[in-house]
């Protein structure tokens, strides 16, 4: 479907009820409410009988609930796209400094310094062992990223993964996965949510529909007013910006291997007999290459 479906949202408007028009006016604000909920998902979050959607997608020219999804979808993935289509390059670094490469890269290496230092004073062991011992628990961990934050979630699935069962890597901008993920979720999952800018709403809708579901949120960002902060979720703030580039990954990945740590830790036993059969299984295939080379 073609995103000038979506236009029919706007050029049919006017043909709502007062209603419809609160409903759509609510959808339209957080237009990701649509491509992760089921009608009957929606209808409970937005107080409405399905019945009521239902007809405003008819009054909208839309023959279901599904055609009607369909269309927030194709105008949300264009919104990630062009949510992804920025610089990675700061402003902060004018060509009449750079002249000067020795005083400059000295400027970098305080500013780096300095950032480090902030951020790891603010840091709390307590805090990393309780989001270890959560996620330890959980049954599921999705671990959500979008555009640079993508590399940071793909980082912190590599690193759980060996330790837990269900550590699941979500790109956002993938929405069908996004959806299939997040269905799954059950009281007592675990959430961890990267944003860093700039920032993609959609984040936002998932960490709210996690909340709804039980499962706690971690989030990893640089802002508290970055759309995966929220008051139950456990934040850790991370300064990214820098003279040259618009993010660095150097806290973020110190803080992913920081948790990691902490699950291992929290592991206790189960961390010696998981090492013990990683080391039987190199082991068993150690010995079958030696056989079959024999």
């Amino acid at each position: 479907m073609r995103d000038e479906s979506f236009q029919n949202i706007n050029r049919n408007y006017d043909n709502l009820t007062r209603k419809q028009k609160e409903i759509l006016d609510a959808l339209l604000s957080n237009p990701e409410e649509v491509c992760y909920a089921s009608l009957s998902e929606l209808g409970r979050r937005m107080g409405v009988s399905e019945v009521t959607i239902l007809r405003m997608c008819k009054r909208l020219g839309f023959t279901s609930f599904v055609e009607l999804k369909q269309a927030f979808r194709t105008h949300t993935e264009r919104l990630v796209k062009n949510s992804m289509e920025t610089s990675y390059f700061s402003l902060d670094l004018p060509a009449a400094e750079r002249k000067d490469k020795d005083a400059v890269m000295q400027q970098i290496l305080d500013g780096a310094r300095a950032q480090s230092t902030a951020f790891f004073d603010t840091l709390s062991r307590q805090k990393i062992l309780k989001t270890s011992r959560l996620i330890l628990q959980a049954g599921t961990v999705l671990i959500c990223g979008q555009g640079v934050s993508a590399i940071m979630a793909d980082y912190f699935y590599r690193r759980l993964s060996p330790l837990i069962p269900g550590a699941v890597p979500v790109r956002v901008e993938d929405i069908d996965s996004v959806q299939a993920s997040l269905v799954k979720l059950r009281p007592g999952d675990h959430v961890i949510a990267i944003s860093f800018p700039r920032y993609y709403a959609a984040m936002r809708s998932i960490v709210r529909f996690a909340e709804y579901r039980g499962a706690n949120v971690t989030a990893i960002t640089d802002s508290p007013d970055s759309p995966v902060v929220t008051p139950n979720s456990i934040n850790y703030l991370c300064n990214t910006a820098t003279r040259v580039f618009y993010n660095s990954y150097s806290l973020p990945i110190e803080l992913v291997n920081l948790i990691a740590s902490g699950v291992v830790l929290e592991m206790g036993e189960d961390y010696d007999r998981l090492v013990s059969s990683a080391h039987e299984v190199i082991h068993f295939i150690n010995e079958s290459n030696s056989s079959s080379n024999t």
